[in-house]
């Protein structure tokens, strides 16, 4: 049931719940941003505000980043937890059904190691094979959740550049976007290799 309900919420709608709840009424968490307004930007040197305030030995500008952090991290984990919850429990009651299952249980093997180390290493080999797709999902997500939480991000410099008409731009982004899902892809397959031993290359 959580897996249906979480992954059919729409992400924008997520965030602004999370922030409403989080930021706004139990003033938590900061509502949106990469830093509060009175810390001081770090050094620039990777671009990322957590990286560079460790560089610094700044661990309150660390601890402020990391705090902007959580609720756009978790708006998007939910929404990706949603349909990887449903995936998962849908492999493993087939694996649990399969004749090797039923053999290891023969066997007399305890029923948390026939789980846990037959039927869910079984059932994680779909699971991983989507993750590439969902990966695709995941940028677009993140283009709504960037603007959502006022994010200086790739996904907000999309859309700057589809609102301007920079139209070099979008291909650019698109382009960017692209490489990152196929290298993700490679590395879903090898990932496979590994899992599935029937799988060879």
């Amino acid at each position: 049931m959580y897996g249906i309900v979480i992954w059919v919420i729409p992400i924008f709608w997520l965030a602004l719940m999370l922030q409403l709840t989080f930021a706004i009424g139990l003033r938590w968490l900061p509502p949106n941003g990469r830093l509060s307004p009175l810390t001081p930007i770090p050094t620039p040197r990777t671009g990322l505000y957590t990286i560079d305030s460790l560089l610094m030995g700044r661990y309150d500008i660390f601890i402020d980043a990391v705090r902007h952090l959580i609720l756009p991290s978790l708006t998007l984990g939910l929404v990706l937890s949603g349909f990887f919850t449903r995936i998962v429990r849908v492999n493993m009651m087939q694996t649990l059904q399969s004749d090797f299952v039923e053999a290891a249980r023969a066997r007399g093997i305890r029923e948390r190691s026939v789980i846990y180390r037959h039927a869910f290493k079984n059932a994680l080999i779909p699971v991983v094979t989507v993750i590439g797709l969902q990966f695709a999902a995941l940028l677009g997500g993140a283009i709504l959740t960037e603007t959502t939480f006022s994010l200086n991000g790739v996904g907000q410099l999309l859309v700057r550049a589809i609102i301007a008409g920079d139209y070099t731009m979008v291909q650019g982004i698109i382009v960017f976007y692209a490489i990152l899902v196929i290298f993700v892809s490679l590395a879903v397959d090898i990932a496979n290799a590994f899992i599935d031993p029937r799988i060879k290359y």
